[in-house]
């Protein structure tokens, strides 16, 4: 097994951390397709598109970090590659309804 397969977990959660900072220390532009995260609530307003990239980075980092702690185990050769690949989708789509949840409760009158 390789470096890059060994330590693939470790790899993955760094750089979610990474994306994380990016979308903190340069915050995207309002309805930016290519960079930030877009649903049909963020695109409401500027507001709410402001504080969701905020929110959304902070997840990301909470799944940058659980991947960190699966890859820092002794148990990760035994969790199957499909598993890690179905947790990030999962955890992906958990973190975009949670984030949207926020954000309806937040910003429902608006």
């Amino acid at each position: 097994m390789t470096f890059f397969h060994q330590f693939l977990d470790i790899l993955v959660g760094t750089f979610l951390i990474l994306c994380s900072l990016c979308i903190f220390i340069i915050p995207p532009k309002f309805g930016s397709a290519f960079y930030g995260i877009t649903t049909k609530w963020t695109l409401k307003n500027e507001a709410i598109w402001a504080s969701g990239q905020k929110l959304f980075a902070i997840s990301i980092t909470l799944i940058g970090l659980i991947f960190l702690t699966i890859g820092n185990l002794k148990i990760r050769e035994d969790i199957p590659s499909v598993f890690k690949v179905m947790l990030l989708i999962g955890l992906w789509s958990v973190s975009k309804l949670i984030v949207h949840k926020i954000l309806e409760k937040k910003y429902l009158t608006v």
